[in-house]
């Protein structure tokens, strides 16, 4: 019989070893302006509807083929950005902070424990100190944000920051400081 070598299970052919990540505490998902989603998803609908007629226009006809894949092709990008960008989740493990945008999680980021100096909720101006929402790195600080104004600012011990947006900033802050009581790196 075959033994379990998903590691995330906690089964190896050596023996029990720990996860590779901690267990979740907590979760936060936020999810981007529904207005933004509406905007991105008219302006290629829009786009496509135009390259088609424009393609139809030309002197030499284009196929049903031709415009059905020139359609999918401009539509591909407002469902690429819809699947990697349209949420931030943010979970509180027992090693780490996890970041990731979008229901596929495919842009992500892990900030181990042992590596936060200190956590703060606060409101700050993401058009002012960023330049916007998403994923903005500005001289020894980056934002991993999708709405509003309200982050936790993740002080490193390398002096690096990192402004993880959220709806719940002082919650958030409450429950990576507990991980980081239980993980014994107090701040």
């Amino acid at each position: 019989m075959a033994r379990n070598h998903n590691p995330d299970i906690g089964q190896t052919p050596h023996g029990s070893v720990p996860p590779r990540n901690g267990r979740v505490l907590y979760t936060e998902r936020t999810w981007a302006p529904l207005w933004v989603l509406v905007l991105l998803w008219t302006a290629c609908i829009a786009g496509a509807v135009g390259a088609i007629y424009d393609l139809q226009r030309t002197a030499e006809p284009i196929s049903t083929l031709g415009a059905g894949l020139t359609a999918v092709a401009i539509l591909l990008f407002p469902l690429l950005i819809t699947l990697v960008f349209t949420r931030l989740d943010v979970e509180v493990r027992t090693d780490c902070l996890r970041i990731a945008f979008g229901p596929i999680h495919l842009v992500r980021k892990r900030i181990p424990l042992s590596e936060i100096e200190s956590v703060r909720g606060l409101t700050y101006r993401p058009l002012r100190e960023f330049g916007g929402w998403g994923i903005k790195p500005r001289k020894g600080k980056t934002a991993w944000t999708i709405r509003g104004n309200q982050a936790l600012r993740v002080r490193l011990r390398s002096g690096r920051e990192v402004y993880v947006g959220s709806r719940f900033p002082q919650r958030l802050e409450e429950r990576v400081r507990m991980a980081m009581r239980g993980a014994g790196t107090d701040d």
